[in-house]
């Protein structure tokens, strides 16, 4: 199976669903992931290095191969909405997903509300190009929660309620230290981008459904075929 991950910036893949990318890859899936903007230029403390990094902890958690695309930081809501769906569209012609993984649409990072809209409209590519691709290709579309952005999300929208969980008891230590390797992405304790309350995020969600540790998210798409 191939399993697309469709983030924002780069360390949205490991801090949503790091973990679980790492089990699917150790159980011989394929890992791809699309990262819209490549660069984050606009981070604060943004390493000179910050590709070579990316690259380097993504790879930690299972990813093989990877979609960079320069779209502006902080600044997806001035793009023409299309072009950005067609950018998704072309990693998925290329990739050929089962599973894909994206952003949930209340986060307070305007960024990643678009890269939900997008990835939305691009997951309908099979059934309005049947020629290349199965109607049924993407079978299951999962929504990852990112720390300090979905969770900051303001009150007044819908908030991310989980209804899917993936034990990551094995791989949860490797989320972690892909993240302490990615200079500049994690904050120090007690924020909530920090690497103990990352890790406490799991021991909450696993506690939930009687799991050391999980990862959760909202599976909105979900085709038995």
């Amino acid at each position: 199976m191939n399993v697309l991950v469709i983030v924002a910036h780069p360390d949205d893949e490991i801090l949503g669903c790091g973990a679980t990318l790492l089990r699917l890859k150790n159980e011989g899936h394929r890992i791809g992931s699309v990262v819209l903007c490549s660069q984050a230029d606009a981070r604060v403390d943004r390493p000179e290095d910050l590709p070579r990094y990316a690259q380097e902890a993504a790879e930690m958690v299972g990813i093989e191969e990877t979609f960079p695309c320069d779209f502006p930081n902080i600044r997806f809501n001035t793009v023409d909405h299309i072009e950005m769906v067609q950018k998704i569209e072309d990693a998925i012609r290329r990739f050929r997903p089962s599973w894909i993984f994206t952003h949930h649409p209340s986060d307070l990072n305007v960024d990643h509300r678009v890269c939900h809209e997008a990835t939305m409209a691009a997951v309908m590519l099979p059934q309005r190009q049947t020629a290349d691709m199965p109607t049924t290709m993407i079978e299951r579309v999962y929504l990852c929660e990112v720390p300090s952005s979905t969770d900051w999300a303001l009150p007044t929208v819908p908030q991310f309620q989980p209804n899917a969980y993936f034990n990551v008891a094995s791989t949860i230590d490797r989320k972690i230290a892909a993240l302490d390797h990615f200079r500049g992405a994690m904050k120090p304790f007690p924020h909530t981008r920090s690497l103990e309350n990352v890790r406490n995020l799991a021991y909450i969600r696993g506690a939930r459904v009687g799991l050391e540790s999980a990862e959760a998210f909202m599976l909105v798409r979900d085709v038995v075929v």
